[in-house]
């Protein structure tokens, strides 16, 4: 049985093997928005889905302008843990060992 399932939507931003996964886990008539894969017709019919390809063009007006939205703190980061620059290794083993819901941050 999946451990995921039943959702409306997914927002990859990986592609290749997680963008074809994604569509098991969506609900029919879900949708999914890449920001690296086309839409795979074969996967739409297969799934029932909708699936969108976002491509977006950063350039220096944008990028202010995201910048002044994080500065407003209109969005929010969860962060799981935090290790210092030298523990990196056990950063990635925690990575791949936990699987956190959050970000995993290395400070500097």
């Amino acid at each position: 049985m999946a451990l995921l399932h039943d959702f409306n939507a997914v927002f990859d931003t990986v592609g290749g093997d997680i963008y074809k996964r994604s569509f098991k886990v969506l609900k029919k008539g879900g949708i999914i928005v890449s920001m690296l894969e086309r839409p795979n017709s074969d996967l739409i019919n297969q799934y029932n889905i909708t699936a969108i390809f976002q491509f977006t063009q950063a350039d220096r007006e944008r990028l202010t302008n995201l910048a002044n939205w994080v500065d407003q703190n209109n969005t929010r980061v969860s962060v799981e843990k935090m290790f210092l620059l030298d523990e990196v290794g056990h950063a990635l083993d925690y990575l791949k060992d936990i699987h956190p819901r959050g970000k995993v941050v290395l400070a500097m």
